[in-house]
């Protein structure tokens, strides 16, 4: 939960900002959003404000790097031009001095960095907005980094979201057609990501976690005793990035691997319900044993058992071309009841005709999450943060994969593991596990219908019911709801009519003359009852 109130220190810190922005040349984005007054119009351009956006919160720091990356990811709702340049925020920074951290480190450790380990370079190999990571060796031998909290960034980073928190309430009072963006919304998932990301004992567990779960990749052992909310130390992994030159320089091993960075992801999210968010080439290493290796676990998605059971529906659609059930879904990630917006359905009608199996034609995968996002983006279907962290980690390991095999058919290398994640689910176990969850949730609507049923009449009867029905011609109303009664009323004793007969064979006690003739006076009767009531009407 954000705190609302702010401190003399925050309202200096909201002066930095709005200075900044200023400077950048978002008054008019600023004025747009509400967040400052202006007499005048000023003058809009959607791409140099949303150039202007990056370097901005590249100027702001960790918080607003953060937003941009947040917001990048948002292109359900958010235009193409402006997340993709948002996509390009980097917080590669400065690092701070060794001395400034060494107080830090001496308290969360327990002794001086340089007296617990065996060696410890006081130069950092990588440092970013958040954290900064060094070398060091174990008094055991093991190679390992140590990975360190900026100092003080706390502070800092719950400042701006009092800030962002309070922008966010403003932006919805004074920009009504902003408000399906939900900047409040945006703000609150923004503060649990950073503040989960900053707490060090979570990328922990998250490590450890894909660690046990994955057998496709080198995940770096937590030395736990070592780890705090502030220190992260885990193994050293030596290796080559797998980009373009790596390609280049081993051809052969780069084929081989393609397949395992596309399959290895994919059976971590649909089969495990945990997955690195983000698997980009620079959080990921080619071992000297030739093994892809995962690093760096400050963001990682989980799906619930539901959602995977979603998201199988939806790649399995891939070859049915289910329109219903793909909308359906796409409702409900939206939150939203009632029949589809006009338009969904033909939407995905055309989706499908374009990117299934049966179009022909070779699919992108990138090209096709992309397409379903603008589907949602297009009918104001907000995505969950799981999914839209979900989405963005395909297309991101479709890029690695050709990154790694330029040739490769993402797709077909991701069929056995859909296959395996389809027949797990009508596994003895996968069936259980989805009647549990059936049981369940008919054992809380059988514990809450008593009482809602008792509201509704209560209900009913302090204000009674009222129907208003409006019709250009009452009389056919009439006449077509006292036939449909008449029909109802009709099937009712021609139903109570075959019953009685049925159950009067089946007393007979096997003679056959007695059960032909029941059945010869049941239908006889049935035609004397529809000859008059036919008649009457």
């Amino acid at each position: 939960m954000i705190a609302s109130k702010l401190s003399a220190r925050d309202y200096r810190r909201l002066v930095t900002i709005l200075r900044v922005l200023g400077e950048a040349g978002l008054k008019p984005a600023l004025a747009r959003f509400g967040l400052v007054r202006t007499r005048n119009a000023l003058p809009y351009n959607a791409e140099a404000d949303a150039e202007a956006l990056v370097r901005a919160l590249e100027w702001l720091g960790p918080t607003f790097v953060k937003l941009g990356q947040l917001m990048a990811t948002r292109e359900d709702l958010l235009p193409p031009e402006l997340t993709q340049r948002l996509s390009r925020l980097h917080d590669n920074v400065t690092p701070v001095s060794f001395e400034e951290v060494r107080s830090q480190l001496t308290d969360d450790l327990g002794a001086d960095p340089i007296e617990v380990f065996a060696e410890f370079s006081r130069t950092p190999i990588a440092a970013a907005s958040i954290a900064q990571v060094y070398e060091a060796r174990l008094k055991t031998g093991e190679l390992v980094v140590v990975k360190v909290r900026r100092p003080n960034i706390e502070e800092v980073i719950r400042a701006d979201l009092r800030l962002l928190a309070g922008a966010a309430r403003l932006v919805e009072r004074r920009a009504p057609s902003l408000r399906r963006h939900q900047p409040t919304l945006v703000v609150e998932q923004l503060a649990q990501a950073l503040l989960e990301e900053i707490d060090f004992r979570i990328e922990a567990r998250n490590q450890e976690d894909i660690r046990r779960r994955t057998t496709v990749f080198v995940v770096p052992r937590v030395y736990q005793h070592f780890s705090t909310m502030r220190t992260l130390v885990s193994d050293r992994i030596v290796g080559m990035s797998p980009n373009r030159e790596f390609r280049l320089s081993a051809p052969a091993l780069a084929r081989t691997l393609a397949p395992d960075a596309a399959q290895g992801l994919l059976a971590l999210m649909l089969r495990e319900g945990v997955f690195h968010a983000d698997p980009h080439p620079g959080n990921i290493l080619v071992t000297p044993e030739g093994r892809l290796a995962l690093l760096d676990f400050g963001s990682v998605g989980r799906l619930s058992a539901k959602r995977r059971e979603q998201v199988l529906v939806v790649l399995g659609s891939f070859i049915d071309a289910d329109v219903g059930a793909v909308s359906d879904i796409l409702m409900d990630w939206a939150g939203r009841a009632g029949p589809p917006p006009p338009g969904l359905e033909p939407a995905v009608d055309r989706f499908f005709a374009r990117y299934s199996t049966q179009s022909g034609r070779s699919i992108r995968l990138t090209e096709a999450v992309t397409q379903f996002i603008s589907i949602a983006r297009e009918h104001e279907l907000a995505l969950p943060p799981d999914l839209i962290l979900l989405l963005r980690a395909f297309g991101i390991s479709e890029g690695l994969a050709r990154t790694l095999d330029p040739d490769l058919d993402v797709i077909d290398a991701m069929t056995p593991v859909l296959l395996q994640a389809f027949a797990e689910r009508f596994s003895f176990k996968g069936l259980s596990a989805r009647a549990f969850r059936t049981l369940k949730e008919i054992d809380q609507l059988v514990a809450i219908a008593p009482e809602a049923l008792r509201r509704g009449m209560d209900r009913l009867r302090r204000e009674g019911l009222v129907v208003q029905v409006s019709s250009a011609n009452l009389d056919v109303l009439s006449d077509a709801v006292r036939r449909a009664g008449a029909g109802m009323a009709n099937a009712v004793v021609a139903a109570g009519l075959i019953l009685a007969g049925a159950v009067f064979s089946l007393s007979s006690g096997g003679d056959p003359t007695r059960s032909v003739f029941s059945m010869v006076a049941l239908g006889l009767g049935v035609l004397i009852w529809l000859f008059f009531v036919r008649r009457r009407d």
